[in-house]
C-alpha cells in the first residue's frame, strides 16, 4: 500500500507542474496585461484560458497514461509475454490509420465537429479500432482457425505492418506542412480539447482500464499456461476476447486523446513489476501500475512543453526518450538474474 501511496503523491506533485510549466507561466500573462493599459480583466481571462488548457492537458495525459499501462500489463500476461504492450495487436494503428486517411483524403469532414461538441474525428478513431478488431477474428478465426496467443501476436504484427506500409506510401506525396499536420497523431500528442470534451471523452479512456484492473487476476493465472488456468476454471477463449473489445475502446479512446503515444504500456509493467513486491489485495498492483503509468505521460507532457519552449515535441518522443535508461536498467537486472542461476 506504501507504493500505492507514494505513486498517488508523485502524481499529484506532477499534475501541480503541468499545470503551472509551459512556454509562458502566470506571471508572463500578468506582465503582458499591464503592459498593454493595465488591463486586469485581459489578465483574468488570459489565466482562465491557460488554466483550462492545460487543466485538460494533464487529465487526458494522466487518464492516457493509466490506461496505457494497464493494458500493456493485461497483455503481457495475456499473450504470455513480456515485450506485449497495447499496440501489439494492430487495434491502435487501425484507429490511428482511419483518423490520417480522413484527414488526408476527406480534411473538411474530419475538422468538422457534430452537435456542437463531438469532434468528426472520434468516430473515425472508434471506426478505425472496431474495423480491426472485426479483421482479426475474421483472420484468426476464418483463415487461420487458431485463436491462441502466439496467432494473436502475428496477426497484429500483420497488421501493424501492412497499415504502416500504407500510411507510408501517402506520407511519401505529402508537403512539410502536411507531414507537420499528421505527426501528432503518429508520434502521439495530447490534443488541445475543452473541458467538455475531455469530460466525455475521460469515460471511454478509465472505464476499459478499469475492467482490464478487475481482470488482472485471471489474466495471470492464464500467464502460466492454458491447463493452469483451466484448472482454475477460467475460460482462455472468453477472457481473450472481453480483453480485446476492453483494448477495442481503449485504444480508440487513446488515439483521439493523444494519439499513438508508444512506450508505456512497455516500459511501465516493468518498472511496477520490481517496486510493487508487497503482497495485498488483488487490485493493488494493478491499480499501482496504472498510476505509475500516469506519472510517465503526465512527466512527458510536462518535458515535451518546457524543454523545447516555445517548441512543443510530440509527448511521444519524450516517452520513448524517458523508456531508453529504464529498459537498459532492466536488461542489465535480466542479466544479473541470469548470472546468478
Amino acid at each position: 500500500m506504501k507504493s500505492l501511496t507514494a505513486a498517488l503523491a508523485l502524481l499529484f506533485v506532477l499534475g501541480l507542474s503541468g499545470l503551472m510549466c509551459g512556454p509562458a507561466t502566470p506571471v508572463d500573462f500578468w506582465f503582458s496585461a499591464f503592459e498593454s493599459f493595465g488591463s486586469l480583466a485581459s489578465a483574468i481571462q488570459s489565466q482562465e484560458a491557460i488554466f483550462e488548457l492545460r487543466t485538460v492537458h494533464v487529465l487526458l495525459a494522466a487518464a492516457t497514461g493509466f490506461a496505457l499501462a494497464s493494458a500493456g500489463r493485461s497483455m503481457q500476461n495475456l499473450l504470455q509475454n513480456t515485450l506485449a504492450d497495447p499496440h501489439v495487436v494492430g487495434l491502435s494503428a487501425g484507429s490511428t490509420a482511419f483518423v490520417l486517411f480522413a484527414i488526408l483524403f476527406a480534411p473538411l469532414t474530419a475538422q468538422s465537429v457534430l452537435w456542437d461538441w463531438i469532434p468528426a474525428v472520434w468516430i473515425f478513431a472508434f471506426g478505425g479500432a472496431i474495423a480491426a478488431l472485426v479483421f482479426l477474428h475474421f483472420l484468426l478465426l476464418k483463415i487461420v482457425r487458431s485463436w491462441g496467443a502466439p496467432s494473436l501476436a502475428l496477426a497484429g504484427l500483420f497488421l501493424n505492418a501492412g497499415l504502416a506500409a500504407l500510411l507510408m506510401v501517402f506520407f511519401a506525396r505529402l508537403s512539410p506542412s502536411g507531414l507537420t499536420e499528421v505527426q501528432s497523431w503518429t508520434l502521439g500528442a495530447i490534443q488541445p480539447y475543452g473541458f467538455r470534451q475531455a469530460l466525455i471523452l475521460l469515460p471511454f479512456i478509465l472505464c476499459p482500464a478499469l475492467f482490464l484492473i478487475r481482470l488482472d487476476s485471471p489474466l495471470l493465472m492464464s500467464s502460466f499456461g492454458r491447463d493452469f488456468a483451466m484448472t482454475n476454471g477460467i475460460e482462455i477463449e472468453k477472457l481473450r476476447f472481453r480483453v480485446l473489445l476492453a483494448l477495442t475502446l481503449l485504444s480508440a479512446a487513446c488515439v483521439c486523446a493523444a494519439g499513438s503515444v508508444g512506450f508505456v504500456g512497455l516500459l511501465v509493467p516493468h518498472l511496477t513489476r520490481r517496486w510493487s513486491a508487497e503482497v495485498g489485495k488483488s487490485w493493488i498492483k494493478p491499480s499501482f501500475n496504472g498510476i505509475v503509468g500516469a506519472c510517465v505521460l503526465v512527466c512527458a507532457d510536462i518535458m515535451s512543453r518546457t524543454l523545447t519552449a516555445p517548441l512543443e515535441l510530440p509527448v511521444g518522443v519524450y516517452t520513448a526518450l524517458l523508456s531508453v535508461p529504464f529498459l537498459f536498467a532492466v536488461l542489465l537486472r535480466r542479466r544479473e538474474d541470469l548470472l546468478r542461476t
